[in-house]
């Protein structure tokens, strides 16, 4: 048997049979850097045993949990940011490359003025379809579905407003959390 089999059954807790622990008796008799092994270790697990564990500080999990919210939000915001500039990189790059392969500046800003007055066409096309569509719906009823859509529209402002002031107080107990835990 090798000597790093011994080495491993010395400091394995696991049980041993009787033929293993006799061979392993035979071989710390005979080896003395075995011999130190084993009492080092029965030593070290004796000192773990009778060692009492330290109490941390107080308020020592809040400050850790606080600081693990504020790690994890900040690689959320920088993973947004990456990817969101490397869109505008690709987005760029891409552009670049569509103005040299088309050969000109003066061409790419024609087919840009051209896709914005189509787009504008199509617009113009859709509002007028709408307004023909709500001209033929009842008067009552396009009250009725102004008030509700006004309604819907204040319900996002509402919403807007929660959520801002949410962000707002989130960010004071941010600050506050900061102080406590630099304290």
């Amino acid at each position: 048997m090798s000597h790093k089999q011994f080495e491993k059954r010395i400091l394995d807790d696991s049980p041993l049979s009787e033929g293993e622990r006799k061979v392993l008796v035979a071989h710390l008799e005979s080896c003395e850097q075995c011999r130190k092994l084993k009492t080092g270790w029965e030593n070290s697990l004796q000192l773990m045993h009778s060692t009492q564990p330290v109490q941390p500080a107080a308020g020592f999990t809040a400050r850790w949990q606080i600081k693990l919210q504020q790690e994890q939000r900040r690689k959320r915001i920088v993973r947004m940011r990456v990817i969101v500039m490397s869109s505008i990189f690709l987005l760029l790059i891409s552009l670049f490359a569509y103005v040299l392969l088309s050969g000109s500046l003066n061409e790419f800003l024609a087919n840009v003025i051209t896709f914005s007055t189509q787009a504008l066409l199509v617009m113009t096309r859709g509002i007028s379809t709408i307004t023909t569509f709500i001209d033929e719906i009842p008067a009552l009823l396009r009250w009725s579905l102004g008030v509700f859509l006004v309604g819907i529209a204040n319900m996002f402002v509402i919403l807007l407003a929660f959520i801002l002031w949410k962000a707002r107080q989130n960010q004071k107990e941010w600050q506050r959390a900061e102080i406590y835990a630099e304290k």
